[in-house]
C-alpha cells in the first residue's frame, strides 16, 4: 500500500479517514516507501487489514480477516481498545460472488491470455473500441478507478491508455491479494479488496471510472451501476461501463449465435444456479468435468490457436457457469442508466472491432461524459 492510496481510501462504513499502523514495510531504490502488512483505524471505528500491500476494505467479516486479526492481537492493542473488526451484512449474494470469483481468477492468475484477448488486443479493446477519447482527453486524467479488477491485468492496461493517472484496482475476490506486491511495486496499480457497493473511497473523487464485465455479476445491475457512478468527478469525470446484452441472445448469427442462445440457456436454467450455491470441490469437480470435455474442441479455435492453454477454458467455465448472478440488460435500459445518472453515453465502435478482430462485439459498452460537456460523438451501434 502507497501513501497516495492512503490519502484517497477512507472507512466505507463511517467515511471517516484512516490512520495506518505498519507492521512490515519497505521500499524500493527511488525511496518510494511501501506498506505489506498493517492495520487501517479510525478511533472509536472499524479496523482493516494490509495484507501483501492490499487494503482489504470488506464490510463483513470473513475467515481471511479473522485469521489476520488472531496473528496480529498485540498490534490492534497497540492500536485502541474501541476499534473492531467490520461486522455488517454482506450484500444479498456477495459471500457466494466472492468464493466463486476468487476461485475463478485464483485458478487464472497473471494467464497470457485475459478471456480470448492477449494484452496488446486487451489496450486495443479498451482504448479504440470501448473509450474513444482523445490523447488529451487521456492525458486529463489523474486518478483512475477501476471497478472489478480481478487479477489487475486490465488495471495494468488502464497505467497505460492515462499515463499520468493513479490507478486504483478494487474487486471483492481474494485472488487479487497474490498479485498484490507485482502490481503495487512494479505495474503501478493499487488494488484494494472492496464491495462495490460500499467502495472506500469519497463520492465524486475519480476522473474516470471503468467497469467491464462486473455489475451484472452483483444481485441488481441498476443498483451496482448507480454505486459506482458516484465515484465520478461531477464536472469532468468519465464513466465506463460494459454489460451483457439482451439482444446478443438472439441476434448473433449462425453456429456462434446457436453457441451464444445455448449458453445462456444452460447457464442461466442449469449450472449457474446449482454451482454458485454448491461447497467449492463439489463445483471445482463439475467445472474441471467440463472443462476437460470442452478444452479438445475449444484450444484449436479461433485466432489464439497454440495459446490456449487448459488454464484458460477452466477461467472461462468457471465465468460462464459458477457465479450466482449473470443479467442481461438491453442496449436501451442500459443507456438509459447514464442518462439518468448524468452522462451522455458514447457507444462502443461495433464495426472497428469486426475490423480488427473478425468477429462481432458482443455486449452493451459505453462511455459515458458529464451532460455539461461538449463532446463529439464517436460510437455507433452497428
Amino acid at each position: 500500500m502507497t501513501k497516495d492510496l492512503l490519502e484517497l481510501i477512507q472507512c466505507p462504513i463511517t467515511n471517516k479517514s484512516l490512520s495506518l499502523f505498519k507492521i512490515e514495510h519497505s521500499s524500493d531504490s527511488k525511496g518510494n516507501e511501501y506498506c505489506k502488512t498493517g492495520i487501517l483505524w479510525s478511533d472509536g471505528g472499524y479496523w482493516y487489514p494490509v495484507i501483501n500491500y492490499v487494503p482489504v476494505m470488506l464490510t463483513f467479516p470473513t475467515e481471511l480477516t479473522r485469521s489476520f486479526e488472531r496473528k496480529n492481537k498485540e498490534s490492534l492493542s497497540n492500536i485502541s481498545q474501541s476499534v473492531k473488526l467490520p461486522d455488517q451484512t454482506p450484500e444479498k449474494g456477495e459471500e457466494s460472488v466472492q468464493k466463486t470469483f476468487t476461485e475463478e481468477w485464483g485458478g487464472l492468475k497473471d494467464d497470457e491470455l485475459t478471456f480470448v484477448y492477449n494484452d496488446e488486443e486487451l489496450l486495443l479493446l479498451h482504448r479504440d473500441i470501448w473509450l474513444q477519447m482523445t490523447e488529451e482527453e487521456r492525458l486529463s486524467k489523474k486518478s483512475v478507478l477501476d471497478v472489478g479488477c480481478g487479477y489487475g491485468k486490465e488495471a495494468i492496461v488502464l497505467t497505460k491508455i492515462f499515463p499520468e493517472a493513479f490507478v486504483v484496482g478494487v474487486d471483492m475476490n481474494l485472488a487479487v491479494i497474490e498479485a498484490g506486491e507485482r502490481l503495487v511495486r512494479e505495474k503501478n496499480v493499487n488494488p484494494v479488496v472492496a464491495s462495490l457497493f460500499h467502495l472506500p473511497f469519497a463520492d465524486n473523487g475519480f476522473d474516470h471510472v471503468h467497469c467491464q464485465g462486473v455489475i451484472h455479476h452483483t444481485f441488481s445491475t441498476y443498483e451496482g451501476f448507480k454505486a459506482i457512478s458516484r465515484k465520478v468527478d461531477l464536472l469532468k469525470g468519465t464513466l465506463f461501463v460494459w454489460v451483457y446484452a439482451k439482444e446478443d441472445r438472439y441476434m448473433v448469427p449462425g453456429i456462434r449465435g446457436f453457441c451464444v442462445w445455448l449458453y445462456w440457456t444452460v447457464s442461466h436454467s442449469i449450472f449457474r444456479p446449482i454451482l454458485s450455491r454448491s461447497p467449492s470441490l463439489i463445483r471445482s469437480f463439475f467445472v474441471h468435468l467440463i472443462s476437460i470435455l470442452m478444452h479438445p474442441v475449444i484450444m484449436f479455435r479461433g485466432r489464439n490457436k497454440g495459446k490456449w492453454k487448459y488454464a484458460n477454458t477452466v477461467h472461462g467455465i468457471r465465468d460462464a457457469f459458477t457465479p450466482m448472478y449473470a443479467h442481461e440488460h438491453g442496449f436501451n435500459e442500459f443507456l438509459g442508466w447514464f442518462e439518468e445518472t448524468g452522462f451522455n453515453p458514447v457507444l462502443q465502435r461495433s464495426a472497428h472491432y469486426k475490423e480488427i478482430f473478425g468477429s462481432r462485439l458482443v455486449g452493451a459498452g459505453a462511455n459515458g461524459y458529464r451532460k455539461d460537456e461538449t463532446i463529439i460523438p464517436r460510437g455507433s451501434l452497428n
